[in-house]
């Protein structure tokens, strides 16, 4: 998440970038100087960031099935949390002859593909593949132990 105090108004923003998609909050500075750490997020912004933590404590991206892989990407993208192009990567079946409810490494697997196959891939494919990846990473940092 990047947060940045505009200069010409008393507002300070937040911008969260995912797979290409960014999600924007702006908020009244009130009683503080541009030198004050305090980030006041809107009501959206605050449920926004309840629903991301839900998610990242919901999901182990690291030990997750197929199916549970796909209701995860459906929520992501119903969350406003990434495009259509990282929803066709995540939610797509990585085989039509495996176990849709065995666990494996997602997160893992992806940026082993991506590594293996970027060469290949048109560099549209790539982008939403790398931002496929870039968001189970953060839910995976995200994730309370």
């Amino acid at each position: 998440m990047q947060v940045s105090q505009t200069g010409y108004s008393h507002y300070i923003t937040a911008t969260h970038a995912t797979a290409g998609k960014h999600t924007h909050y702006a908020s009244v500075q009130t009683n503080a100087s541009a030198s004050d750490d305090k980030v006041s997020l809107s009501q959206q912004g605050k449920q926004l960031q309840e629903n991301w933590q839900s998610l990242a404590d919901n999901y182990d991206v690291t030990n997750i099935s197929q199916r549970e892989m796909h209701a995860l990407s459906d929520a992501l993208y119903q969350g406003g949390f990434i495009g259509r192009g990282e929803l066709l990567v995540l939610g797509a079946p990585r085989s039509m002859n495996a176990d849709a409810n065995s666990r494996h490494n997602f997160l893992g697997k992806m940026q082993q593909s991506l590594s293996r196959f970027s060469n290949g891939m048109p560099a549209e494919a790539q982008k939403h593949y790398q931002g496929a990846i870039d968001v189970l990473q953060a839910l995976a940092n995200s994730r309370k132990p």
